[in-house]
């Protein structure tokens, strides 16, 4: 995080959650390793979890440059 979001509640507060969905995403890719060839029902369960968590890492990037066009930081 650089100096301007220790100022910037907003921006710290969609940054962090920018990274805890990054790690969520990086968690549940682990899983899935684990569960190709083992339990296909629980594959496809969290191959989904993947792709929720992927689209709102997406939404959450959008949502941060809609903020820096807005407010500057």
């Amino acid at each position: 995080m650089d100096f301007t979001a220790t100022y910037c509640s907003t921006r710290r507060d969609l940054e962090e959650r920018s990274w805890w969905l990054t790690t969520r995403l990086a968690n549940l890719t682990g899983r899935l390793m684990q569960l190709v060839g083992h339990d296909h029902l629980a594959f496809v369960g969290v191959r989904q979890e993947c792709q929720t968590a992927k689209a709102a890492i997406t939404a959450s990037r959008e949502n941060l440059a809609d903020h820096r066009r807005a407010h500057g930081c």
